[in-house]
């Protein structure tokens, strides 16, 4: 279990790192939030502005994206954070707004699209079609 939380830790840094350079581009002074930061993963001093940056390993075979709001019985996720922007690494970069996302994610609460997940199912989150990022 230790080894795919290392794992996963290492591939969201990947996708973190690719998004600072596209941001930067524009931004030069946003960076990483280091250490462990539940608002966002990325801070764009110039717009005051934070952004997620996620990834879906099983996007390919299930055609879906996981949008976790719930971590052992408590709100988190899109439920918590307070980045404005997600930016979300699958077959493409999908770049949307935090709000839009919520609101893709709220048609389908309590449906069979709500479902447990993540390590030990400790996770509750929303499959969203990759076709409505």
């Amino acid at each position: 279990m230790r080894e795919k939380f290392v794992k996963d830790l290492e591939t969201g840094k990947v996708y973190e790192n690719k998004a600072l350079k596209l941001i930067q581009k524009d931004y030069p002074k946003a960076y990483i939030q280091d250490g462990y930061f539940l608002d966002w993963d990325i801070y764009i001093p110039e717009l005051e502005m934070g952004v997620e940056v996620k990834s879906d390993a099983q996007y390919k075979k299930t055609g879906n994206f996981y949008v976790e709001y719930e971590f052992n019985g408590k709100p988190s996720g899109i439920a918590t954070t307070k980045a404005k922007q997600y930016y979300i690494y699958l077959d493409k970069l999908y770049i949307i707004e935090t709000e839009d996302l919520k609101d893709k994610c709220r048609k389908y609460l309590n449906t069979k699209k709500d479902k447990k997940g993540g390590d030990n199912m400790a996770s509750k989150g929303i499959i969203i079609p990759i076709q409505e990022l």
